[in-house]
C-alpha cells in the first residue's frame, strides 16, 4: 500500500468524522436541515470507513482510536469554547451593568423631566432657543415648546418616582431634587420659567422644614414619653414601698 494513499485516507477519514461530530452537535430536534445534514455526514463517513476496512487499510481497532480520540478532542474544544463564551457574555453583562446609571441618576433623571414639562420645554437645547426668542416663547402655548408626553409614560414616570421615594429616606430625596434644580438653573431659562422654578424650589424648601419640624417634634415627643415612663416606674415602685411599711 502506497503511504500516500494511506495518510489521504486517513485525512479524508477523521475529516469526514469530525464533520459528523459537528452536525450531530448542531442537531436539533424536529428540525429537518439539521437533521439531514447530520444523516448525510454520518452516511459519507460510515461509506468512508466501509471502504477503508473492505480495501484493508485500516483495522476496526485503529478507527475505533481514531474516533475516540476525535471525540475526545471534539469534546474539550467545545468546553473551552462554551467556557470562552460564557465568560465572555458575562463581561458584556457586567459591563451593562457598569454602564447603567445608579439609582440615584434615574431619579434625577425622572424628576428633571418633570420639572422640564413644567417650565414647557423638552430639554437643555430647547431652553437655549427660548431664552433668545422670549417674546414668541412667552406667546407661544406650552404645548408647541413641549414635546408631549404620553399619559402612559407620565403614570409610569410618576410610578418609579414613588417607588425610588419609597425606598428612601426624605432626605436623600430631597438631596437628589436640590441637586436637578441647581442643574435647571444653570439653564438659559426665560424669566417666567425661572419664576417657575423658583417657585418649584421654595415648595420643596418649605416641605423640608415642614419634615425636619415633624421629625423634630416626634423625637422630642419620644423623648418625653420615655422620660415620663421611667419617672412613672419610679414614682409607683416608691408609692409601692410606702403602702407596704404602712400595712406593716
Amino acid at each position: 500500500m502506497n503511504p500516500v494513499l494511506e495518510k489521504d485516507r486517513e485525512t479524508q477519514l477523521k475529516t469526514s468524522y469530525i464533520t459528523f461530530l459537528q452536525a450531530h452537535d448542531k442537531e436539533k430536534p424536529q428540525d429537518i436541515d439539521s437533521m439531514l445534514a447530520r444523516v448525510n455526514a454520518e452516511n459519507d463517513y460510515v461509506m468512508l470507513k466501509s471502504s477503508a476496512l473492505k480495501e484493508k487499510q485500516f483495522t476496526s481497532d485503529q478507527l475505533k482510536g481514531m474516533e475516540n480520540e476525535l471525540s475526545h478532542q471534539f469534546q474539550a474544544r467545545k468546553q473551552t469554547q462554551e467556557k470562552d463564551r460564557y465568560q465572555e457574555d458575562y463581561k458584556q453583562e457586567v459591563l451593562e451593568v457598569m454602564q447603567q446609571p445608579s439609582e440615584e441618576t434615574q431619579y434625577k433623571q425622572l424628576f428633571k423631566q418633570n420639572l422640564l414639562a413644567q417650565l414647557g420645554i423638552s430639554d437643555e437645547k430647547d431652553s437655549s432657543k427660548v431664552a433668545k426668542k422670549e417674546a414668541e416663547a412667552e406667546k407661544a402655548p406650552v404645548e408647541k415648546q413641549l414635546k408631549q408626553e404620553t399619559p402612559q409614560e407620565k403614570e409610569e414616570r410618576v410610578a418609579k418616582m414613588k417607588e425610588f421615594e419609597q425606598k428612601h429616606s426624605f432626605d436623600k430625596v430631597y438631596k437628589l431634587k436640590k441637586e436637578v434644580l441647581q442643574e435647571l438653573k444653570e439653564l438659559n431659562l426665560t424669566d417666567s420659567q425661572r419664576e417657575k422654578l423658583t417657585k418649584l424650589e421654595k415648595a420643596l424648601d418649605t416641605e423640608k422644614k415642614d419634615h425636619d419640624k415633624q421629625k423634630k417634634e416626634e423625637k422630642s415627643q419620644n423623648g418625653f414619653t420615655k422620660f415620663f415612663a421611667r419617672n412613672s416606674g419610679a414614682f409607683s415602685s416608691k408609692k409601692r414601698d410606702q403602702t407596704q411599711e404602712m400595712e406593716r
